[in-house]
């Protein structure tokens, strides 16, 4: 008996988002460098051609994975502060699985595309060093104009502030004492005011 189109289709959904879970915590814990399409169809319990079948490459299922980035983006900049949406940002970036405002696919992209030179031009916001200080830039003199944040070159503030994230995510890995760094947005924000 064939299935029906839409039992099809439900189908190929479910298998779809179940390659994207095993690569979402494959990238999160091992990185996008480390993870291999293999390790993506074992941890998802199927074969590899079967990943194939949804996926060209290991650089598409990162992709895919990139619609809540846009999102986050928006909604970052949407905030009615200034200070406000610079504090989501980096509670979304830096944030551990068990936080609220954690995004996980967030975090991976845009590690992956800073650290092993991802071309995201494909998305509406590109994450590279400029696009980045541009996005934070806009915040700030935004923030400024609103009296949230000090007088200063915005620009220079969006590049302190990437400058910490990146600092931040580097350091979030446990060292080899075993001690995890807990980034503080609020503690950066207030060098601002």
């Amino acid at each position: 008996m064939a299935l029906s189109k839409e039992k099809q289709q439900q189908i190929h959904e479910t298998r779809k988002k179940q390659i994207l879970d095993a690569a979402m915590e494959l990238f999160d814990t091992h990185g996008y460098t480390d993870t291999k399409i293999s390790d993506i169809a074992a941890k998802a319990d199927i074969s590899k051609g079967l990943v194939y079948r949804y996926f060209k490459s290991k650089e598409d299922i990162l992709y895919a994975l990139s619609e809540n980035i846009e999102h986050c983006f928006q909604d970052c900049a949407e905030q009615t502060s200034a200070k406000e949406g610079l504090r989501l940002f980096g509670l979304r970036l830096l944030s551990y699985p068990y936080y609220q405002d954690y995004i996980p696919p967030f975090r991976v992209f845009f590690t992956a595309a800073l650290k092993d030179n991802i071309d995201s031009s494909k998305l509406q916001f590109p994450i590279t060093e400029e696009s980045m200080v541009d996005y934070f830039s806009k915040l700030f003199r935004r923030g400024q104009e609103d009296g949230e944040f000090r007088t200063g070159d915005p620009v220079l503030f969006g590049d302190v502030y990437f400058k910490y994230l990146i600092g931040s995510l580097i350091s979030m890995n446990p060292g080899k004492s075993g001690q995890t760094y807990h980034p503080d947005i609020d503690l950066i924000l207030s060098l601002f005011e």
